[in-house]
């Protein structure tokens, strides 16, 4: 059971890594919307990105938040931690609107805000607890292969709506929560170790687990960000990385949630919370609106040539 000191540190250190992705999440949009690269999920997108001062600009913000992640996860459980991130999409959203000249409207701050809130509430009525971050060779082993076959099959998936870029978008972020609630557990697996082995950690394979799922979800975002505004793709991540994160530390872990008939109750609601909200800003017009224009930028900075059915398609579902 982490110490009310512990929690007392790591709830803010979560928050500020909630601000800094925030803005690295929109700065690296930015980018990725300009940057030549292929319209299929391919490396070559973040071997491009590479060269984009903005997008630089935004990766260092973002590496800055994981620091401030991996504080709060080595203070405290990976389901109290984890949620807390998901306020990102109040600073991302209306951030990201002000670059592109649109203003939110009732609908987006109100879907914004039953995303946040719903996930936020589930850290009250789930009392989450647990400090362990051991995990064996076998277990990393069963999460890294059913993760990653989870992962294959979101961008199989979302490579066959390539002429519908939002229900794409959606699907190649949910592909990257998958990998980020990989991330988020291994960080706090590979925090523990370095605390104990120092240098030896490198001889784990948790820490090459990591990298792998670190690379995989940066493409599967930075692609699902290029075709889709932030409204569709952030909160997909946001509700999906806490919620792999938590069942994964659940099951790896053992870390533990309030599950008792009242307890259950409220975590359904606050799913069914974040949930209407994600409904609310997918169909709302502001943000096809937007679709149109992101996909008119996206279009003039793709190298490979589309069909005349994909080119002239609707933007939106």
């Amino acid at each position: 059971m982490a110490s009310t000191a512990s929690i007392a540190v790591a709830v803010p250190c979560a928050l500020g890594a909630a601000v800094a992705f925030a803005i690295a999440n929109v700065e690296q949009m930015r980018a990725a919307r300009v940057t030549e690269a292929p319209a299929e999920v391919s490396a070559t997108l973040l071997v491009r990105l590479v060269r984009s001062r903005k997008w630089l600009i935004g990766l260092a913000t973002a590496v800055g938040g994981f620091g401030l992640q991996a504080v709060a996860l080595f203070l405290a459980p990976v389901v109290l931690v984890q949620p807390l991130i998901v306020t990102e999409l109040l600073f991302a959203l209306p951030l990201a609107g002000w670059y592109a000249g649109a203003r939110l409207h009732a609908r987006e701050w109100i879907g914004a805000g039953l995303v946040a809130g719903g996930i936020t509430a589930f850290l009250v009525v789930g009392n989450p607890s647990g400090d362990n971050a051991h995990i064996t060779t076998f277990a990393t082993l069963a999460m890294s292969v059913t993760a990653g076959v989870a992962v294959v099959l979101l961008v199989l998936v979302a490579e066959t709506f390539a002429a519908r870029p939002m229900i794409r978008a959606s699907l190649l972020a949910l592909a990257a929560s998958a990998c980020f609630g990989m991330l988020s557990v291994m960080t706090k697996v590979v925090g523990r170790q370095f605390q104990h082995d120092r240098l030896h950690t490198l001889t784990h394979s948790q820490c090459y687990v990591l990298a792998v799922f670190a690379i995989s979800g940066l493409l599967l975002s930075q692609t699902a960000f290029r075709i889709a505004p932030l409204s569709v793709t952030l909160p997909v991540i946001d509700i999906g990385e806490p919620a792999i994160a938590s069942l994964l530390a659940v099951l790896a872990l053992h870390e533990t949630l309030d599950l008792s008939s009242g307890g259950a109750v409220g975590v359904a609601l606050s799913a069914s919370a974040a949930t209407l909200g994600i409904a609310l800003l997918d169909s709302s017009p502001n943000v096809h609106a937007m679709q149109a224009e992101v996909t008119a930028i996206v279009l003039e900075h793709t190298e490979t040539t589309t069909s005349p059915d994909v080119a002239v398609s609707e933007p939106d579902r």
